[in-house]
């Protein structure tokens, strides 16, 4: 049943009112609509379980009254037999509840006062002043075995009552002292049964008020679960799928292509000299310029049963099924000349064109499935490279045979494996600050490589690199034991994360590890707090997931990073008893858009529901800092309050803020 925006309110309006107070009438129709098929089929059956039972108690009267038994059975089937041809009828035209339930208490009546009227006549008062008694059953009957409306019960029971009362009293030849006794018995029983009936009614009343409201809360629950996916996976400016969502829509093609043997296609797409674009015309112009080219775009990839999707700033991706690097390749042209064909003025470009064009790298997954977006992008973004350097505004395939320079004379699986003996990596540190006092929680300790030219490999390169051959195991335990080094050489205060991944958790004797190396620096597991990230499918394997349980009994701190990007954050929620949940910083607007603000919000009220303590990483801006503050987060981390640095420096500031 789908309630409506009145019916809602009615609910809330009536559960906050006195349980004693009248019943909305509307909201009480809807209780005997809401299951009133069903309600049919008990009226329907108890029914013929009354009669049967009316006309079994026949049996009694051959015994009990012998002189008039042969009327009595005779009335007990006429009237039984009567009313269940009258359901029966009822039921094959679809009679409504309420006719139902007057034929079921006319039946209760009739049988009643039928068969007392008719007993009165017999000449054994002695043993009908006995069973008199049984007219009993006839008023709890009416008020407590069909669900009558209270009113109902309420005039067919005292109809009963007083009609057995009445003969009690005035026609059975017995003591006066028996017939008082017997009038109070149906009185009694009159108004406890009575009570009973609107008790119950009552408890069903408000039972149903309850269920409506959950029902409502589940249905906005879902509803805002589906927007809040829906705001999670749309870019906001161009409305096309975002990174998140063409990174899962990539996943979904590719197993596809792997399964039936085809070729999976990436396109990346970058308007040519959008920067100075921007800086002539101006943001808003910027901005307009996206909306257009995404939607040609995606006019574009429905033409040509693709997916394209705002990748980040100016860039575009593109998936397709293609059969060969010639078809992807006037797939990736298609793209330029439709972008061209708009004709958007261009006044600051440079090199004599005067619209706004875009140049494409394109590559393309391997026929036996090995490759992975990270690797795939990586090809395109190097073909991308190509396209600008030797001009822009064209598409360039990639080609095994082009290699980068900066990454032709060392292999990064190799750097990786030899890091720790060369001393190519480092820990760094960024502040953690609660919110409300400003005071540093701790630190997260971030892990740092350097290439052999000196300069700084990104982690997003690098990490999953290790991941996938393994090295991270070691280069985890060697940051973990680095950073209780630091704890214990510098005195920090506060926690410390450390980032760990279900590559590591999966390794054999991982939780000892750890507990190894903090019992070696005679370090609290309370001081560290290990991260799992939700990119990561930790539950999807059971000694990842044991390794945590074990690490959460040990004392470390378990917190979840990355909440929102990947596929498990919900599920790791309900299964881990998590003491921090990071929001990924993708969630945190870099300006008040409303969209963004209403899903960063759900997401905080969603985690405080849950009782889990929030801490929004990336915050950079006043602005950031002023609507989380306003959202009452509890923790933040970003450039904002502090950028990593080693632990000398981290150092330094604490002394200097203590002296």
């Amino acid at each position: 049943m789908q309630l409506s925006a009145d019916i809602a309110r009615k609910v809330v309006e009536a559960l906050s009112s006195p349980r004693t107070g009248l019943a909305d009438p509307k909201l009480l129709r809807l209780l005997f609509q809401h299951d009133a098929a069903q309600q049919r089929l008990v009226v329907r059956w108890g029914m013929w379980a009354a009669v049967l039972s009316y006309m079994a108690y026949g049996v009694f009267d051959w015994f009990l009254f012998p002189d008039i038994a042969d009327q009595l059975v005779f009335a007990r089937c006429a009237i039984g037999i009567s009313f269940l041809a009258v359901i029966e009828f009822g039921v094959r035209r679809g009679a409504s509840l309420a006719v139902m339930h007057l034929v079921a208490a006319a039946a209760i009546v009739v049988g009643a006062v039928g068969w007392l009227l008719l007993a009165l006549e017999t000449s054994h008062q002695q043993a009908l002043s006995h069973f008199v008694a049984f007219g009993i059953v006839f008023v709890l009957g009416a008020n407590l075995f069909f669900n009558f409306r209270f009113m109902l019960s309420a005039i067919s029971s005292t109809v009963i009552a007083v009609v057995f009362i009445a003969a009690t009293l005035y026609t059975l030849q017995i003591g006066l002292t028996a017939r008082i006794v017997i009038a109070a018995l149906f009185v009694n029983c009159l108004v406890f049964s009575l009570y009973l009936s609107w008790r119950l009614g009552v408890e069903r009343y408000w039972t149903f008020l309850e269920a409506l409201q959950a029902k409502s809360q589940a249905h906005a629950a879902v509803k805002k679960g589906d927007e809040l996916h829906r705001i999670a996976h749309t870019d906001p400016l161009t409305g096309l799928r975002n990174r998140r969502a063409i990174t899962s829509a990539f996943a979904e093609l590719h197993e596809s292509c792997v399964r039936d043997g085809k070729e999976l296609g990436v396109v990346l797409i970058d308007v040519d000299h959008f920067k100075r674009f921007n800086d002539r015309l101006g943001h808003q112009a910027g901005d307009d310029c996206l909306i257009r080219v995404a939607q040609t775009l995606e006019a574009a990839a429905d033409a040509n049963e693709a997916i394209v999707g705002r990748y980040g700033g100016e860039e575009f991706l593109v998936l397709r099924r293609v059969s060969g690097s010639d078809e992807l390749r006037e797939l990736a042209q298609e793209f330029c000349r439709v972008v061209e064909e708009l004709e958007i003025y261009h006044p600051d470009r440079g090199d004599g064109i005067d619209i706004v064009t875009i140049s494409a790298g394109a590559s393309q997954t391997l026929e036996d499935g090995a490759s992975e977006l990270q690797e795939v992008l990586q090809e395109a973004d190097r073909a991308l490279y190509i396209s600008k350097f030797t001009g822009r505004s064209r598409v360039t395939v990639y080609d095994p045979q082009i290699v980068d320079a900066d990454h032709s004379n060392e292999s990064l699986a190799g750097l990786l494996a030899h890091a720790i003996e060369r001393q190519c990596i480092s820990v760094v540190y960024q502040p953690i600050v609660q919110l409300g006092t400003g005071e540093v929680l701790g630190y997260e300790a971030l892990m740092r490589l350097k290439g052999s030219n000196g300069r700084l490999v990104k982690p997003d390169v690098f990490i999953p690199v290790a991941e996938q051959n393994g090295a991270i195991v070691e280069l985890g335990a060697w940051v973990f034991e680095q950073a209780c080094a630091d704890v214990a050489r510098y005195k920090l205060t506060g926690i410390v994360a450390v980032n760990i991944s279900a590559v590591q958790l999966k390794a054999p004797g991982f939780a000892l590890r750890v507990a190894e190396m903090l019992a070696r620096h005679g370090l609290a597991p309370r001081q560290f707090a290990l991260e799992l990230s939700e990119r990561g499918d930790i539950l999807g394997q059971s000694q990842a997931a044991q390794a945590v349980e074990q690490l959460r009994s040990l004392g470390v701190q378990i917190w979840l990073d990355d909440f929102g990007t990947g596929y498990a954050g919900i599920d790791c929620l309900r299964r881990f008893d998590l003491d921090i949940v990071k929001i990924d910083r993708s969630f945190l607007p870099e300006r008040q858009c409303a969209q963004d603000v209403r899903m960063l919000e759900g997401m905080i009220q969603l985690l405080r529901s849950l009782g889990r303590t929030v801490l929004v990483e990336g915050v950079e801006t006043e602005e950031q800092k002023a609507l989380l503050e306003e959202l009452d987060v509890d923790l933040i981390q970003g450039f904002l309050i502090g950028r990593p640095q080693p632990v000398g420096e981290i150092v330094g500031i604490e002394n200097s803020e203590v002296a």
